[in-house]
């Protein structure tokens, strides 16, 4: 383990690790002061960036109150950065080991630190792999949010059971058919989570117009 001083961390949930060139104006940017980094194996890095995944309490005493940053007193109580010489991530657990959020690096910081981690040993990171990664996205991080966005509204529309509602959408996408009720939600379901495409942005498009009319 050594230190990193002086980056720019955009810690998002857990979910989803956001790509600094989709960082936005708005994001909220922590400016670290020191963070440890530590050289890990590549399989080890995919978890840490894609996968659910607890860290022993050993880990966490290693890293407890190590990440300082500018202009706050606290820091991150338990935060770090992991590194296998071809990318960084960076992040923050809960004090039971759980990982709270993610964030890349800038492109040029995230080169430095590789050049910083270089001669340094591995470190065996002791962790479970609570939940595999389904695999990368390839939706934008607006897409994703969208998609989510989608995913609650349906669902709220077909437990409240506002049929007007739920089958003007799926009647948008699928056109009339004599599905059952449960059959069209699943279908929607299932079209949103894993064939995400522009038809779906347009009913996004089409459920905020109708909250904006209310």
């Amino acid at each position: 383990m050594i230190y990193i001083y002086d980056l720019l961390l955009n810690f998002q949930d857990k979910e989803r690790l956001v790509e600094f060139f989709e960082w936005k104006q708005d994001d909220v940017l922590e400016h670290v002061k020191r963070i440890p980094l530590f050289f890990v194996p590549s399989i080890d890095m995919d978890n840490f960036c894609f996968a659910d995944v607890k860290v022993d309490h050993d880990f966490l005493d290693t890293i407890k109150g190590k990440t300082l940053l500018y202009k706050k007193k606290k820091g991150i109580l338990y935060g770090c950065l992991f590194c296998d010489l071809n990318r960084v991530v960076a992040l923050e657990f809960s004090k039971m080991g759980d990982i709270i959020a993610r964030s890349c690096l800038l492109l040029d910081e995230e080169s430095e630190v590789i050049d910083g981690a270089r001669g340094l040993e591995e470190t065996v990171v002791p962790y479970k792999v609570l939940e595999k990664s389904s695999g990368v996205s390839f939706l934008t991080r607006q897409e994703e949010f969208c998609q989510r966005y989608l995913c609650k509204e349906i669902r709220s529309l077909y437990e409240k059971n506002d049929t007007d509602m739920f089958l003007y959408l799926y009647e948008e996408l699928f056109g009339v058919d004599n599905s059952s009720l449960s059959e069209k939600y699943e279908k929607l379901m299932d079209g949103i989570k894993n064939h995400y495409d522009s038809s779906y942005q347009n009913l996004f498009q089409i459920v905020r117009l109708s909250y904006s009319k209310k």
